[in-house]
């Protein structure tokens, strides 16, 4: 009996690891850097700045976006950026500072939005980082389109 029960509680374990790894293995499209970032907290909340680009092509179609953007941790829902260079009028880019999965790490998503005809486009991802750091890439995991 002890023997079935330890061979369940291992079968159960490395199944849930084998999941685990399922949910964590995505395929990522691009990479965008981050830099500059920069945080500070008052009775009010938590606010989160920093600059984001990507060039014209990094996935198919996509307009390059050079903007600096702007959260507030958890009390704002998608934020839009603002521009640092001109960019095109059919695209824009919005972050969301969302909880992380450990306390001392920052979560931040990113959604680039564009438009070519009737057809609108959103590459999207989102990244934990170590509270402290400046500099941070958002993996691209997500590009929906709708026609």
């Amino acid at each position: 009996m002890l023997a079935s029960v330890f061979t369940l509680v291992a079968a159960l374990a490395a199944s849930a690891t084998a999941a685990s790894a399922a949910v964590e293995a995505r395929e990522t499209y691009a990479t965008w850097p981050a830099t500059n970032w920069q945080e500070g907290c008052s009775p009010g909340g938590c606010r989160g700045t920093y600059d984001i680009s990507a060039p014209a092509g990094y996935v198919d179609g996509a307009p390059a976006f050079n903007v600096h953007c702007h959260s507030t941790y958890i009390q704002e829902g998608w934020t839009q950026c603002d521009p640092v260079e001109p960019q095109t009028d059919n695209s824009y880019v919005a972050s969301m500072w969302t909880g992380a999965s450990e306390r001392e790490f920052i979560k931040v998503s990113v959604a680039h939005i564009w438009y070519q005809g009737e057809a609108r486009y959103n590459a999207s991802g989102s990244v934990e980082f170590k509270s402290g750091a400046t500099t941070f890439e958002v993996p691209v995991t997500q590009i929906t389109a709708v026609l």
